[in-house]
C-alpha cells in the first residue's frame, strides 16, 4: 500500500514531465469515455434522421443525472486530493466511501423520475414526430442503469484523486471498446443478438457500463489500493455527506447551466426550419464537441489532482503552476483536434449517416453539420483555457466560482442568440451567425477564466 501512495503522490518530481505522464493516460480515457454516446450515434445514423435526434434529445435528458454525479465526483476529487496530498490517508478513505453511499441515492433518486416521465422530458427538449417514441425507449433504458454510469464515474475519480491515471484510462477504453460491440449487435441483430434498433444502443451502453464499473469496484476495495473503499464498515457520516454536497452543488449546477444553454440552442435552431435535420445536425455536432471537449478535459482532470494535492501539501506555487501547464498542453490538445476537424469536417458528418450524394434525405443534414462544425472549432483553444481552469478552480474547493463565470457567459449567450433566431427572416441571418455567436462567447468565457486563476483567491480555500 505504501509503494502504491509513493506513486500517486503528485507533489513528487519536477512539475511539467509529472503533469505530462499523470495527463496522457487521463486523456486518453477521457476520449474513449467520450465515445459512448459518440458511438451510438454513428451505429444508429443509418437508420435515418430520426434515430440521430431521437438518441440526442434522450442523450440530454439524461445529461442532467450524469452532471448532478459530476459534482458529486468532482467534490470526492477536491477532497480526497486534498486529504492525500495531507497524507492523512484514513479520512481520504472515508470520504471515498460516503461519496460512494451519496451516489448510489442518487443513482435511484434520479433515475426513478426520468424513466417514469420519459416522454414529458423529452418532449421539453424537442422531441417529435418518429424520433419520439425512439427517444422515449432510449431514456428509459439507460435511466433504469443510471447506477452503472454513477460507479463507473465514481470509482474513475477515486482513483485520480489517488494519483493513479492507468486504471481509469483502462477502464473507460475497455468499456468504449465493449460498449460499441454490444451496441452494433443490438442495434442491428448481428451474431445471434436481437434488432432492437434505437433501444439497442441503450443496452449496449448500460451492459458495457455495468460491466466495467464491478470491475472498478473491485479495484478500489483491494487492500493495496492508495484510496480505499471498504464496504466493510459502512456508517453514514452527516458532515462528510454535506461537505461532498456543498462542494457537489455548485460544480453540478455549473454542468447543468451549460445543458440549459446548450437546450435552448436546440429549440431556438428550429426558428430555421428543417426541425429534424436542424437536430439530426447539431447532434452531430454537438458530438464531435463533446469528443474534442472530454479528450481536452483530461488534462483539466489532471490540473484537479494536482492542484488538490499541492495545496494540501502546502505547495501554493506549485499548484498555480499545474492550473497553466495544463492549459498550455489543453490548448495544444484543441488545436490540434480543431484543424483536424476543419480539415475532414465532411467525412465526420458523413460517418454519422449515408453520403449525402447517394442518400438525398441526409443532404440538407449534412450541409449544417459541415458548417457548424467549421464554424465552432474556432473557439476549441478558448474553450480549452475555460475546461482546465473550471477543472482546476473545481479541485482547489473553488466549485462556486466556476459556476458564477458559466452563469455570467450563458445571461450573454442567450439573449444574443435568440436575437439572431427571432429575426433571422428580417435581418437575414442564418445558422451561422448562431454559430459564430457562440464562438464569441467561448473567447470571454476564456478570458474570465484566466483573470480568476491568476488571482489566486482559490489558493485559500478550505477543504476538510
Amino acid at each position: 500500500m505504501e509503494d502504491a501512495r509513493l506513486a500517486g503522490d503528485l507533489n513528487r518530481g519536477r512539475l511539467l514531465p509529472r503533469l505530462f505522464t499523470f495527463g496522457i493516460p487521463l486523456v486518453l480515457g477521457m476520449f474513449f469515455h467520450s465515445l459512448f454516446n459518440l458511438a451510438d450515434l454513428i451505429i444508429v445514423g443509418k437508420l435515418g434522421p430520426y434515430a440521430l435526434a431521437a438518441v440526442n434529445q434522450a442523450s440530454l435528458v439524461g445529461f442532467v443525472p450524469m452532471l448532478i454525479c459530476t459534482g458529486v465526483n468532482t467534490a470526492s476529487i477536491a477532497i480526497i486530493s486534498r486529504n492525500f496530498g495531507m497524507r492523512n490517508y484514513r479520512r481520504a478513505n472515508a470520504n471515498a466511501l460516503q461519496a460512494f453511499l451519496l451516489l448510489l441515492f442518487l443513482s435511484v433518486a434520479l433515475g426513478f423520475p426520468s424513466y417514469w416521465w420519459a416522454d414529458l422530458l423529452n418532449r421539453l427538449v424537442g422531441s417529435t414526430g418518429a424520433a419520439l417514441p425512439a427517444a422515449n425507449e432510449y431514456l428509459r433504458i439507460t435511466s433504469a442503469g443510471m447506477f452503472t454510469m454513477y460507479l463507473l464515474m465514481q470509482v474513475t475519480a477515486q482513483l485520480r484523486a489517488g494519483g493513479n491515471a492507468r486504471w481509469p484510462m483502462i477502464l473507460l477504453i475497455g468499456a468504449n471498446v465493449l460498449n460499441v460491440l454490444l451496441t452494433i449487435g443490438l442495434v442491428y441483430g448481428i451474431g445471434g443478438l436481437p434488432r432492437l434498433e434505437v433501444a439497442g444502443a441503450a443496452w449496449g451502453t448500460v451492459i458495457a457500463r455495468g460491466l466495467f464499473a464491478v470491475f472498478g469496484l473491485y479495484l478500489v476495495t483491494r487492500h493495496a489500493a492508495p484510496v480505499r473503499l471498504d464496504l466493510r464498515r459502512i456508517r453514514l457520516r452527516g458532515r462528510m455527506i454535506w461537505n461532498l454536497t456543498r462542494l457537489g452543488i455548485p460544480s453540478s449546477l455549473q454542468f447543468v447551466v451549460r445543458v440549459v444553454g446548450y437546450g435552448a440552442i436546440l429549440n431556438l435552431v428550429t426558428r430555421f426550419g428543417q426541425a429534424e435535420d436542424m437536430h439530426a445536425a447539431l447532434a452531430v455536432g454537438f458530438r464531435l464537441d463533446l469528443l474534442a471537449i472530454f479528450t481536452g478535459a483530461g488534462w483539466g482532470g489532471a490540473a484537479a489532482a494536482m492542484v488538490g494535492q499541492a495545496l494540501g501539501g502546502r505547495q501554493l506555487g506549485r499548484a498555480e503552476r499545474a492550473g497553466w501547464v495544463a492549459v498550455f498542453f489543453d490548448v495544444t490538445t484543441m488545436v490540434g483536434i480543431g484543424v483536424a476537424y476543419w480539415i475532414y469536417a465532411h467525412w465526420l458528418v458523413s460517418f454519422f449517416g449515408e453520403d449525402p450524394a447517394k442518400d438525398p434525405q441526409f443532404r440538407t443534414m449534412h450541409a449544417l453539420g459541415v458548417q457548424y462544425v467549421r464554424i465552432t472549432v474556432w473557439a476549441y483553444a478558448f474553450a480549452g483555457i475555460a475546461i482546465t481552469l473550471a477543472h482546476a478552480l473545481n479541485g482547489a474547493g473553488s466549485t462556486k466560482t466556476p459556476l458564477l463565470l458559466d452563469s455570467i457567459v450563458l445571461v450573454m449567450q442567450l439573449p444574443v442568440a435568440a436575437f439572431v433566431c427571432l429575426n433571422h427572416r428580417e435581418l437575414g441571418y442564418g445558422p451561422e451567425d448562431l454559430w459564430w455567436s457562440l464562438v464569441l462567447t467561448t473567447i470571454i468565457a476564456a478570458a474570465l477564466y484566466a483573470l480568476v486563476w491568476e488571482r489566486g483567491h482559490w489558493k485559500h480555500k478550505v477543504v476538510q
